[in-house]
């Protein structure tokens, strides 16, 4: 049946579409939003795929007639998207499951509508013939990722961007997911490179070399133990279907990789010359098996949702980490792919991706053992291809249990997916719309419902894109300490998407900011001060509240909001019980942080101040009792948490056992002997009680610790200047006349040094207790 022209112009665009997609999908990343990688793969996966599938249809409509492949394995993709979709109905957070990003973006179940839809477009649209040049393209990808990979390493930046000016960066990922990557794309290029001849076989072996330089060069223990799987189905492959010597160079390069693979394996060397690189860490196996052992029975079915392990971790995590440097990390995915997805979509999810996964292996085993006596060049490339994707999926189905994906990886067990597809019987069913009215009518109607959907995804993904921008925008203004810019940014993001917490949790932190500015002025009247202050207590206030309203399940957002409460208190009524409020509702979501209980009792201290302040003394002793506790879970929690062992000799102090209190700060010295908060607090301590030889060891600690520390200079100049040694006072005082221009008393203070007078004394500074910032809280 001959193609009009209109049709052969929609497929066009459509088959060109995927090639880009597939060509461009490892390479891409933007610069203009924070998540550079995988938020502007998944944008590009979402158009381009979005564009096929309209043109697919568009040609199919004008043709009047729809060819559909009526494969067996449409069925455990469709379950899998269903079980998924039901798995974010049962979310912890609907709109990161749904869409990803802050969620991871790889398992969000929008990714997964692409996948899906681009394994019927491949299986729909091309033939098995046109499997080489979709590889063809794949390789070339990898290539030039190889490529950008190896000019990073060794320094020689191609790109000006500030994140990209790293030997780690690449456009995969971290770098072990690269080396991953690259190894399921060795083993894919392996038998292409057997069976093509002259030119080709020139580039495939360039590719081949590149891949393998960079598993080299990584040197990545699961990378070498995946590439050996997949080469040892290959040899077996071989061994088994070659009988002549004109094949034995096959074997002999496989037993060669084979060979290489296991000395990579076995032997654990560094490799001179090649820089190393930044530590990737993530939960243990066990650790992650913990996590699923501790999941309610709820979960068990459908689990969280996808991309939700964040959440599953902070509540459920070993105890026994608190005693690692890590303690604090909130690790975003579990060990393995496959514990993701029986901790996020449940035991449905796992069995669902089992049960495709499985299918797609027998389909294409099957197809490998029914040609192997085949002499048809073209059955003998698709023997080839078969092999490929055999061994390739094995490879990726073994990574799966051994390292968490991102949106590459599962974007070639996709590809790899429909090629199985490709490669069985063909199984199409052509619908012809010009003899069926009806069929007509329905399939018109099915193209505009994508079409309307369609659209309005993209309308939602652009705006949620935006709203990105704008965001990155404020974080970046923020930086350069552009404070009223990055406001209005940020203003704009929610504006453009009210539904990332990510976005009102840093809005409230740069509005308390603001409060905390303002209330230091001194050029501005009582009025003037308290009719601003009303309007950022109440912004930092509403913004805190909306983040934990958009996701309540984040302990992030609790933290944040108890945070505002809790630099509130003695200015707006009632803070510091709904500083308390707040932190309880973290603590029921990350039970085991010493963070949390430590704030708790932060919060009652400052309480009990409040408290001296009304001489209500009965209720002030038990703010103090309550403090005293919370130290303690946070000690029994973690016993070198620097900033629990702190609080406790403050709590000392405000009971006057200074003695006690020192105590406790000389031995909490030694977990935290580089924090300047601790070594100033402790010679104030010694300043007070008259120990100032002491004192002036912990100042003079605290100046070598941070050398812009103006409060531990101010107390070192009074000391010097008791020992009269003028010089060195003035020294210190010049500094913080540099630090601090405004600061009038410090100004006097330099005078009366200068005429040879007694400095000022009697004036305490304000005390900066070291103090934990977990990673939602913004530097400033």
């Amino acid at each position: 049946m001959e193609i009009s022209k209109e049709t052969k112009i929609f497929l066009g665009i459509a088959k060109i579409s995927i090639y880009f997609l597939i060509f461009l999908l490892p390479l891409f990343f933007l610069p203009w939003t924070s998540n550079v990688l995988e938020f502007n793969k998944q944008a590009l996966l979402f158009i381009l795929v979005f564009i096929s599938l309209i043109c697919w249809l568009a040609s199919a409509l004008i043709a009047n007639r729809l060819e559909i492949n009526s494969s067996f394995l449409n069925l455990p993709v469709i379950i899998l998207l269903f079980i998924s979709g039901f798995s974010v109905v049962l979310s912890l957070f609907r709109y990161g499951s749904f869409w990803g990003w802050p969620l991871p973006v790889a398992p969000s179940f929008l990714s997964l509508l692409c996948f899906v839809v681009l394994y019927f477009i491949i299986t729909n649209l091309f033939k098995k013939e046109e499997i080489p040049f979709l590889f063809l393209a794949l390789f070339l990808s990898g290539f030039l990722a190889a490529v950008f990979f190896l000019c990073q390493l060794f320094g020689k930046f191609i790109f000006p961007f500030d994140f990209s000016r790293n030997t780690s960066f690449n456009t995969i990922g971290t770098v072990n997911s690269l080396a991953i990557y690259f190894s399921l794309l060795l083993i894919l290029v392996l038998p292409l490179f057997f069976f093509v001849k002259r030119f080709f076989k020139i580039i495939l072996g360039i590719f081949g070399f590149t891949f393998l330089l960079c598993l080299f060069l990584i040197n990545f223990k699961t990378a070498w133990l995946i590439f050996l799987t997949g080469s040892a189905v290959l040899f077996a492959l071989g061994a088994v279907s070659f009988k002549k010597a004109r094949h034995s160079g096959f074997i002999t390069l496989l037993m060669g990789l084979l060979i290489i693979a296991l000395i990579f394996v076995f032997l654990r060397f560094s490799i001179p010359g090649v820089p190393a690189f930044p530590l990737e860490i993530s939960p243990s196996q066990r650790a992650s098996f913990e996590i699923l052992k501790s999941l309610p029975v709820k979960f068990l079915i459908l689990g969280s949702g996808p991309g939700t392990f964040f959440y599953e971790w902070s509540k459920y995590k070993p105890l026994d980490i608190n005693q690692t440097f890590f303690w604090g990390v909130r690790f975003s995915q579990p060990a393995s792919e496959i514990f993701d997805r029986v901790i996020t979509t449940g035991i449905l999810g796992l069995l669902a991706f089992f049960f495709l996964a499985v299918v797609c292996l027998k389909k294409v085993f099957t197809f490998v053992l029914a040609r192997l006596e085949t002499k048809n060049p073209q059955e003998i490339l698709n023997r080839f291809l078969a092999w490929g994707v055999f061994a390739g999926f094995i490879g990726l189905v073994f990574a799966f249990f051994l390292h968490p994906a991102n949106l590459s990886l599962l974007f070639l067990f996709w590809l790899l997916v429909s090629f199985t597809t490709l490669l069985e019987e063909e199984k199409r069913q052509t619908v012809n719309l010009q003899t069926s009215p009806l069929k007509a009518l329905g399939v018109s109607f099915f193209s505009i419902l994508i079409l309307i959907l369609g659209i309005g995804l993209a309308i939602l993904y652009g705006q949620k894109y935006v709203g990105e921008v704008r965001y990155f925008q404020g974080l970046r203004a923020w930086q350069r300490k552009e404070v009223d810019v990055s406001t209005s940014y940020l203003l704009r993001a929610v504006g453009l998407n009210s539904k990332m917490d990510l976005y009102w949790r840093d809005l409230s932190q740069i509005s308390l900011f603001k409060l905390n500015e303002l209330l230091a002025r001194t050029d501005l009247s009582q009025e003037e001060m308290t009719t601003q202050a009303q309007v950022l207590i109440a912004d930092a206030v509403n913004s805190a509240k909306q983040a934990t309203e958009v996701d309540s399940n984040n302990v992030a957002n609790w933290n944040i909001r108890g945070f505002v409460y809790r630099n509130m208190i003695g200015i707006l009524g009632g803070a510091e019980d709904w500083a308390l409020f707040s932190y309880e509702r973290a603590k029921e979501l990350e039970p085991t942080s010493p963070y949390i209980f430590t704030e708790i009792g932060r919060v009652h201290l400052l309480k009990s101040d409040l408290l001296d302040q009304q001489e209500m003394q009965k209720e002030r002793a038990e703010s103090l009792r309550q403090a005293q506790e919370n130290f303690e879970k946070a000690i029994e929690l973690k016993s070198d948490y620097a900033p629990a062992h702190f609080l406790t000799a403050m709590i000392y102090v405000r009971e006057g056992k200074i003695k006690e209190a020192i105590d406790k700060l000389e031995a909490t010295k030694e977990v935290a002997s580089f924090d300047t908060g601790l070594a100033f607090q402790l010679g104030l301590i010694y300043y007070n009680n008259e120990q100032f030889n002491k004192a002036k060891e912990e100042f003079e600690r605290a100046v070598l610790l941070d050398s812009n520390y103006s409060n531990a200079r101010y107390f070192l100049g009074l000391i010097y200047d008791r020992e009269g040694k003028k010089k060195e006072a003035i020294s210190q005082f010049e500094k913080i006349e540099e630090l601090n221009p405004d600061n009038e008393e410090v100004k006097k203070i330099l005078a009366n040094l200068r005429a040879g007078k007694p400095a000022l004394e009697g004036v305490l500074p304000g005390e900066p207790p070291i103090e934990e910032k977990p990673a939602e809280q913004l530097e400033k």
